[in-house]
């Protein structure tokens, strides 16, 4: 097959004609394009319609099926009849526009409209990208295809031909994200030729190919989803299931739900965003087709009504992903309806027989009827032949259409697609602690003894770069949270120190808000007060709370589906003491760690911050402790209430008598049912204002019902969250004495977590994880103290939500 753009010799009258008439006075001319000259829009109509009339006399009857049979299964006319196609889908408008763009551009045309295998194998493909109402540009697809011949030799023939000319024909695709396609055709090169893109890849045809290279992330992000996948979740990779191979990690690690975008972080890329903080069907979808295209598999847009989902290539055929089944929806191809892409996908998987659909469709062309791309054709058409066609050679080839998969959407801590390794496939170096001459000891991912009935959330896997690593998975908080103290709308029977209300799990409201709390730093003197900059001049102000102990508790026993029973009273001490926010948290302290330019024009500033659930809340706390180096959290339920009391026994700190309410409160009679900038009602006797009413606060505990019943005396901090991942290790230390823990991780968020405990203590030290954006890098240090002989180190991971961590190693270093 000659493909090659590269001119060796003269070819017939057009380059003659061109040179004559019109390429010498272009290069005199100035720098503003002309407009196209009539005669070389003649010249190629001239040609065309020659062609039209030739081809016309060979046509048969289409009533007589044994001649339509034979013409289409014989490819005799295709070298006239594919450069018909070419003049008729490029105009003669649009060609004459190109070639007088320079000899180079003539060059081009000359080559194409004489290499008959290179139109056929275009319109094979479906010719070039289409612009709304305007022709194929062939002119433009030929331009880029010689310039990726000239970067690189390679492109010249085979898997990489088709590559190439893939590229060269979504070349106005790529225009359209700015992206360049030279560098995008290089980039897929490179990676085919390091071994990173899927082995199904070389067996593409250039049509599929299309869906590959036609993507609008940079060339950067493809290599990012490689090297991302590889480290986090190589089982996705390397499993053998080709229809969950790669998408499988949307289900797995990219979060259902739309809650935690606004968390989306702009220096990080559209795709990067998806896999930190998730999406619903339309994100979860495109991140699917991202990181297939990254390993070199087609994936196509395949929504439904009122729903985002995708289609991918296997080996076995396309499949659905994330969505309801074929015959559901559309794709944004030509075969719009989704039903057509899937029997051009189908038949298509006989290359040969399917050159007679192409042939029949082609005629049609000719005969100046409109295609139509799947289902049935209109009676006594030539475009009726090739659906038929089409239609039996999927019957031949007895193709179904595959099930959809990750049609049932799942929290992403239900479902994974871990390819469990077996003991016997675990190698005893793959296990072994080792001890540097100076003391340091490795601990390889593998070494863990965990009892196989505690090692839930936590899986070993063949690491790309040798070896093994672990797998921590992603896990939701469980349980709906509370809040405590009413609202703006409140009535004053609701402004007490015991009120209590759950979540629920509709959503979140205006007047959820919430009050943080901070603690001290070990051995260090509390002060009365404590104000945290959190930049541009603005200050969180709390207060000490002391040490003490209280009666927590109502009398309402009534629950519905916000309404929380305050039954049983019981008796509780608070061992620690902490700060608490002296104010509720305002809008600008919360829209300041969010994005600062906004604080300015802020219209109420200090109007509590709302709208605020628990992954708000958890956001703060996170943010404000990296900014100012305090661990900033919210309070217990049992912190909160014994602040409200402020050390008294009444219904509400300053006695039972609701009709005081409005002096510390703003609720329902004096607000207006609107929130008022905090602050301006009396405090508590602890210096705590709008305590009751203003914004319900969240706490940091969950609700169960009979929680009261049986919570401890001491610092109760509400319903556990369950182990969500565990792993221990035993560990020979030669020396007792400190050490510094840290761990190698690829982690897809900022904010991540593991705890460890030693030898059966209880005390949980936590380990912060850095964002590694899909590289290996090592956490942050934690010291621990360790005797000598065998040590037992258990990891944990409670506080949700998490994301998944991969884990290669713990290094531990004597200090």
């Amino acid at each position: 097959m000659n493909t090659n753009p590269t001119l060796t010799r003269p070819h017939w009258c057009l380059r003659t004609l061109l040179a004559l008439l019109f390429l010498l006075p272009l290069v005199l001319r100035a720098a503003e394009p002309p407009e196209v000259d009539v005669k070389l829009v003649a010249h190629f109509s001239k040609m065309r319609d020659a062609l039209k009339l030739e081809l016309s006399a060979h046509l048969p009857d289409l009533k007589d099926e044994e001649k339509v049979k034979a013409l289409i299964a014989s490819d005799k006319l295709d070298d006239k009849l594919v450069r018909f196609v070419v003049l008729q889908q490029g105009t003669p408008e649009s060609f004459a526009a190109f070639v007088q763009q320079g000899v180079d551009h003539a060059q081009l045309i000359e080559h194409l409209l004489t290499n008959p295998d290179l139109m056929k194998q275009m319109l094979v493909a479906d010719g070039p990208r289409v612009t709304k109402d305007g022709p194929e540009h062939y002119g433009p697809a030929m331009n880029v295809y010689a310039e990726i011949l000239k970067a690189s030799p390679r492109a010249k023939e085979g898997v990489l031909q088709r590559l190439a000319l893939a590229v060269a024909l979504e070349q106005k695709t790529l225009e359209r994200f700015s992206r360049n396609p030279v560098s995008r055709y290089l980039h897929f090169e490179k990676a085919y030729l390091e071994g990173e893109l899927d082995t199904g890849f070389p067996t593409l045809d250039t049509w599929n190919m299309r869906f590959v290279v036609n993507g609008n992330e940079e060339d950067w992000e493809l290599a990012w989803g490689r090297k991302t996948l590889r480290n986090l979740r190589p089982d996705h990779v390397y499993t053998s299931n080709t229809r969950k191979r790669y998408t499988g990690v949307v289900s797995s690690n990219v979060h259902y739900g739309s809650v935690r975008q606004q968390f989306d972080r702009p220096e990080l890329s559209g795709y990067q965003n998806i896999l930190m903080n998730g999406g619903i069907c339309g994100r979860r979808a495109f991140f699917g087709q991202f990181i297939s295209r990254c390993f070199g598999i087609p994936s196509v847009k395949r929504p439904s009504k009122r729903h985002g989902a995708m289609a991918r290539w296997t080996p076995d055929g396309w499949v659905v992903y994330l969505g309801p089944g074929w015959g559901s929806g559309n794709t944004n191809t030509l075969y719009s309806r989704d039903r057509a892409f899937l029997e051009t996908s189908q038949a298509r998987r006989n290359p040969e027989a399917y050159m007679q659909v192409k042939r029949a469709m082609w005629i049609g062309d000719l005969m100046g009827e409109a295609r139509r791309y799947g289902g049935s054709g209109l009676p006594n058409t030539w475009g009726d032949v090739s659906l038929r066609t089409q239609q039996e050679i999927i019957r031949q080839l007895k193709a179904k259409a595959l099930e959809p998969e990750g049609a049932k959407f799942e929290e992403a801590d239900d479902l994974t697609i871990t390819e469990k390794l077996m003991a016997s496939e675990i190698d005893e170096e793959d296990r072994k602690v080792s001890v540097a001459s100076d003391g340091t000891i490795t601990i390889p991912a593998a070494a863990h003894t965990t009892p196989e009935n505690e090692s839930s959330k936590f899986d070993l896997m063949r690491s790309f770069d040798g070896g093994l690593q672990a797998y921590f998975s992603p896990f939701n908080r469980k349980g709906v949270n509370l809040l405590r103290g009413g609202s703006e709308t409140s009535g004053a029977e609701n402004c007490t120190s015991s009120r209590r209300i759950r979540t629920g799990r509709m959503g979140r409201y205006p007047n959820w808000g919430m009050r943080v709390a901070v603690t001290p730093a070990a051995g260090t003197e509390p002060s009365p007060e404590l104000a945290l900059d959190l930049g541009h001049g603005i200050t969180l102000k709390l207060v000490y709370i002391k040490p003490g102990s209280f009666i927590m508790g109502g009398e309402r026993t009534a629950v519905n589906n916000f309404d929380c029973a305050e039954t049983p009273k019981h008796e509780v001490e608070i061992t620690k003491g902490y700060y608490l926010g002296k104010y509720e948290v305002t809008a600008a302290q919360y829209q300041v760690l969010k994005n600062p330019e906004k604080v300015a024009s802020m219209q109420k500033p200090t109007h509590p911050a709302g709208m605020i659930g628990v992954p708000e809340a958890a956001w703060f706390c996170k943010k404000a402790s990296a900014k100012t180096g305090q661990h900033v959290r919210l309070p217990t339920e049992a912190e909160w209430e014994y602040a409200a009391r402020a050390g008294t026994k009444t219904q509400r700190f300053f006695g039972d008598d609701p009709s005081l309410v409005g002096e510390y409160a703003w609720f329902g009679k004096n607000s207006g049912k609107k929130q008022q900038a905090v602050g301006q009602k009396k405090p508590n006797p602890w210096g705590l204002y709008d305590i009751y009413g203003n914004v319900w606060e969240q706490v940091s505990d969950i609700y169960e019902a009979d929680y009261y019943a049986k919570s401890p005396k001491k610092d109760p901090t509400g319903p556990s969250q369950s182990v969500k991942s565990h792993a221990r290790y035993a560990v020979q230390v030669p020396e007792s004495g400190f050490y510094s823990l840290s761990a190698r991780v690829v982690t897809m968020n900022y904010d991540q977590m593991l705890q460890v405990s030693i030898n059966g203590n209880p005390t949980l030290t936590r380990i912060g994880m850095p964002f590694t954006a899909g590289e290996w890098k090592d956490s942050e240090s934690v010291v621990l103290e360790l005797k000598k002989g065998q040590n037992i180190l258990n990891f944990s991971r409670t506080e949700g939500p998490q994301n998944g961590i991969s884990l290669k190693h713990f290094t531990l270093k004597p200090l």
